[in-house]
């Protein structure tokens, strides 16, 4: 369930990303595997000072995304093999948090995407999501919703 929307003015991320293009029916089936692959660099090279995970959008049309799935790092960090140093964009987005299962955040997308045409908000077609941390209880999920508005 999606919180109130709001504006909120956003500084760019670092994050540790897998870049790829998918087609929005196959997520979020292509980008676990991404996530895996991920974490499993982190893994190997006991990085310890990172945050939370960060799914980055950005729509290409005909419904495929190019996408850049990460996890927030803090302090230096390098990027190796396939991965790479990403940012989330620095601007005005439209925000709200979505609270409980993963599988119902497509509820909360529609409702910020209808809230800023209803506001006059046009899209920058950039859209992220933070994920909080790991509960076994599926309402306490929290996922912070972002889409990026055009300038």
């Amino acid at each position: 369930m999606a919180s109130a929307i709001d504006l909120a003015e956003v500084a760019a991320q670092p994050f540790l990303a897998v870049k790829g293009q998918v087609n929005l029916p196959d997520v979020p089936a292509k980008l676990m595997p991404m996530m895996d692959r991920l974490w499993a660099f982190i893994r190997e090279r006991g990085i310890a000072d990172h945050g939370h995970n960060v799914w980055l959008y950005r729509s290409v049309g005909d419904g495929r995304m190019n996408v850049e799935i990460g996890v927030q790092m803090h302090g230096a960090f390098e990027a190796g093999g396939d991965l790479v140093v990403a940012r989330t964009p620095a601007g005005k987005a439209a925000h709200a948090v979505h609270m409980g299962d993963y599988a119902l955040m497509g509820r909360t997308h529609g409702a910020l995407m209808a809230w800023c045409e209803e506001h006059g908000h046009a899209l920058a077609n950039i859209g992220w999501e933070v994920y909080g941390d790991w509960r076994e209880d599926p309402a306490k999920l929290r996922t912070d919703v972002y889409q990026l508005i055009a300038s």
